[in-house]
């Protein structure tokens, strides 16, 4: 085993907090002369299982062995400088688009932050047809993606429902609970739809969930199997209930042999080893699951990092790919985490080839005190869920990462399970300016062969093509295509938007398009990021100099839908003080400093709702608002503000959620905590403010 140090960071799973928590044959290529194929509406499963010579983008990491490698041709070295934008469709859900593109014959399918999906002509953008959803955000407004099998496109949302919806229209086919607990759990992966089966894995674990994964008939949505992360039998009482160790980000699988690689994320609480009740055995692991019969069957798994106390999951989607090593070619599977450690296995008996450091590890061994201590990576440093790609032709695997450090400090040694809220030691580190480094790893011995840096954190993966190019992206806004064997920058354009998501390639009329989702809303995560100009589906191709330009004709705005089901109305308790006149100041300071993460309506965007059913739900009473807003807003610079604007803004916030004011309003909200506010909470109804 050999493994690497230099001085490199991490990644960001953008977790905003409360108000950032309330608030704010394995092979690559699979290459051959025969013409690529190319699917028709939403395809059948043996397409699916032939995805990774098809000139479409059928799965969210191209295929199911989760290698954004693309056997197109077209876009060379030496033409990628005439790529030019070809049409551009802005996403009227703005907010942090992190979804991969699906693309099947003329259409392309998206999902939104909220959890909308859109239908656009691949060739220009134009909408063909919107599923407009509005669920309760429990910790921040993200969709990774949908799937696609035999005329359906398949969804799992925030409120834990599993949606099917006819490919041509857009309607719903069936609609099912997917989550034993949907108080703390959703779904924010793309569907992985495998052989009948939909499959997804919960998000939750910060917030004192227990990891799942299951899978649902695609014909009806009936539950097939359920896999949990948490060995019950090794926790008292039901204390596994809140153990963590939630599968995310996403999911690889090796038709072949029907194993299913899956890496499930940090334990609860997290940041503290103190109510960790049992055994953390699947937390910050990869896993090897066999599929094949009524339930999945752990076949090997190994440890990443045991009694992590920094966020490190890894959040990395696993990528199955055939290497060689020390001569010989060796099926093989790669993974990263979030305290910047890169890992190649062996697929079949889950033996460590390769272990590296692709970001800077400084201090992570000391646990987070009362006190603060330093490491790094912070939480927005290390391996980001996208992860990279592998490169057969030159036995390369290429690996974004990146550099920050923050200051790690609890604010509790004994955490408190509220339901909907993150179940930690303490609030995440402040987030500091990060750069971006990509590395290419030579599979055969372990060593880093080129590396490049990038001005800003590197989270949008890597997509690797035929040609030898790979095309990356920095939170910054730009993209670049860089030569595989070198690094040597090909070609770069700057979006105008924060780039969280990843790439797709695919071929249509006989041009090859490369597309990409941008846009952050508000929540540009570090103060030295440029601004964020909306949210856009970018579509390039060579030579194209006049873009066809899409607004949001036809989206429904997510103001206007309805809010889902799962948002039972809830009815608020008391009345807390607070005067108009803080009401009015309120309003000012929530303009100029919460707005864009939150809404000018308080509705959510990068962050989540501050009103309506959605915050209803974060159970949390007024003292505890007060608490948070005060300590961890706004997100880069928390506790910024003078104790009367956090004051106002809390008056801002309980006249827009309906709370009445104590006494005529004659009494202002208090600068300092109230025993008394701990009886108050918000209900689900809106009251807004009037200019």
């Amino acid at each position: 085993m050999i493994r690497i140090r230099f001085g490199l960071g991490k990644r960001v799973r953008t977790r905003a907090l409360l108000l950032a928590t309330v608030f704010c044959t394995i092979g690559t290529a699979f290459s051959g002369s025969m013409a690529n194929p190319v699917a028709t509406g939403a395809p059948g499963a043996q397409t699916l299982l032939d995805a990774a010579r098809s000139d479409d983008w059928l799965l969210p990491a191209k295929s199911y062995l989760g290698n954004r490698y693309s056997t197109l041709s077209q876009i060379t070295p030496e033409n990628v400088a005439t790529l030019g934008l070809a049409w551009k469709t802005q996403i009227s859900d703005d907010g942090q688009q992190e979804a991969s593109p699906i693309v099947t014959g003329e259409t392309m399918y998206i999902s939104t932050p909220h959890d909308n999906v859109l239908a656009l002509d691949a060739r220009t953008g134009k909408l063909k047809w919107q599923f407009p959803y509005n669920p309760p955000v429990v910790l921040f407004a993200v969709s990774r993606g949908v799937g696609i099998e035999d005329g359906k496109v398949f969804l799992g949302t925030q409120d834990c429902r599993v949606i099917a919806l006819d490919a041509e229209t857009g309607k719903p086919a069936w609609d099912v609970p997917g989550c034993r607990d949907n108080a703390n759990s959703f779904f924010s992966m793309a569907a992985y739809v495998y052989k009948g089966s939909v499959i997804l894995g919960t998000g939750g674990g910060d917030n004192g969930n227990q990891g799942r994964v299951s899978a649902f008939s695609v014909v009806d949505g009936k539950k097939q199997w359920d896999w949990d992360t948490i060995k019950r039998d090794t926790w008292p009482g039901k204390s596994w209930m809140h153990g963590g160790a939630d599968v995310w980000s996403g999911m690889a699988i090796n038709p072949q042999t029907n194993t299913l690689f899956v890496a499930p994320g940090n334990p609860g609480p997290d940041m503290i080893l103190k109510g960790r009740e049992g055994e953390d055995l699947y937390s910050n692991s990869i896993v090897a699951l066999d599929i094949s019969g009524k339930t999945p069957r752990v076949k090997w798994h190994y440890q990443l990092l045991k009694n992590d106390t920094h966020d490190g999951d890894p959040a990395m989607v696993p990528v199955l790919f055939s290497g060689e090593v020390g001569g010989t070619s060796r099926d093989l599977v790669a993974i990263g985490d979030k305290t910047g450690e890169f890992f190649i296995f062996d697929q079949a008996s889950g033996q460590l080839i390769h272990r590296l450091a692709v970001s800077e590890e400084k201090g992570l061994d000391n646990a987070p005190t009362l006190q603060g201590t330093p490491g790094c990576p912070n939480h927005g440093g290390g391996v980001e869920w996208l992860g990279g790609a592998y490169d057969s032709k030159s036995n390369l695997f290429v690996i974004p990462s990146t550099d920050e450090c923050g200051l790690w400090k609890l604010t509790t040694e004994h955490p408190e399970y509220i339901p909907s809220q993150t179940y930690t030691g303490g609030p995440l580190p402040k987030r500091n300016n990060g750069t971006g480094v990509v590395s290419a790893i030579d599979v055969s011995t372990g060593q880093v062969r080129w590396r490049v840096s990038l001005p800003y954190p590197a989270q949008g993966g890597a997509l690797i093509t035929a040609t030898g190019i790979v095309f990356t992206s920095d939170l910054g806004g730009t993209l670049y295509a860089l030569d595989t064997a070198t690094g040597k920058e090909l070609w770069k354009t700057n979006t105008g938007s924060s780039i969280c998501a990843p790439f797709a390639t695919y071929m249509l009329d006989g041009d090859q398009y490369v597309a990409i989702l941008v846009g952050q809303a508000g929540n540009q995560q570090t103060a030295n990021l440029p601004a964020t100009h909306g949210s856009h589906v970018l579509v390039y191709k060579l030579g194209a100099t006049q873009a066809v330009v899409n607004g949001t004709g036809g989206q429904t705005p997510l103001a206007a839908i309805a809010p889902s089901a799962a948002s039972a109305q809830i009815a608020g308790t008391g009345s807390a003080p607070y005067t108009k006149e803080q009401v009015a100041r309120g309003k000012t300071v929530y303009s100029g400093q919460c707005a864009l993460c939150h809404g000018d309506q308080l509705q959510g965007v990068s962050a989540p709702a501050l009103t309506g059913p959605s915050f209803a739900k974060s159970h949390l009473n007024v003292s505890q608002i007060r608490s948070v807003v005060a300590t961890q807003m706004p997100l880069t610079a928390p506790g910024s503000l003078t104790p009367d604007d956090y004051a106002s803004l809390m008056a801002y916030m309980l006249s827009y959620d309906c709370v009445s004011p104590a006494g005529n309003g004659s009494k202002p909200f208090p600068p300092a905590d109230d025993p008394a506010l701990t009886k108050v909470t918000v209900g689900a109804k809106s009251c807004p403010v009037a200019n």
